[in-house]
């Protein structure tokens, strides 16, 4: 049974991939209103300017741990016999989402960076929720590559 990871990061795929992934982080962060929308609206425009391509810089070194992250839940799919990866991504959207955080958890962790740490630790329970409202966009996007 071939692994998420082999079929989305295969080489076909994994440049449209990033390409994508980076689209649905834009357009979720587009899509979010008041206090928080325009923090996070801020924030990347702030990012972009002082590091251009740094969104796809980022995804494509991070979505091999992403895909992997993932990947149990895509052969419990697999096991289930279901037939449609993006309804059973959803009904396990918590699981799905916490599994890409722990990465991020872990990522934030290495960090020599004191900055990088306390921004992180701030930013948790926000993220947290946030994954968790992107989660169908982001199921419908890997179900597409499937």
């Amino acid at each position: 049974m071939k692994g998420l990871a082999d079929i989305l990061l295969a080489s076909q795929h994994k440049k449209a991939l990033v390409a994508d992934c980076v689209e649905l982080i834009e357009s979720h962060i587009a899509s979010r209103s008041g206090l928080k929308g325009m923090a996070l609206k801020t924030g990347l425009s702030m990012l972009k300017r002082a590091k251009p391509g740094i969104l796809e810089r980022a995804t494509a070194k991070l979505l091999p741990e992403f895909i992997s992250a993932l990947d149990p839940l895509y052969q419990e799919f697999q096991r289930s016999r279901q037939s449609d990866f993006d309804a059973f991504m959803q009904k396990n959207a918590q699981g799905a989402t916490d599994a890409l955080l722990k990465v991020a958890d872990q990522r934030a962790g290495q960090s020599d960076s004191a900055t990088v740490k306390s921004t992180y630790t701030r930013m948790r329970g926000d993220a947290q929720r946030e994954v968790l409202a992107a989660m169908p966009a982001l199921s419908r996007l890997l179900n597409s590559y499937l």
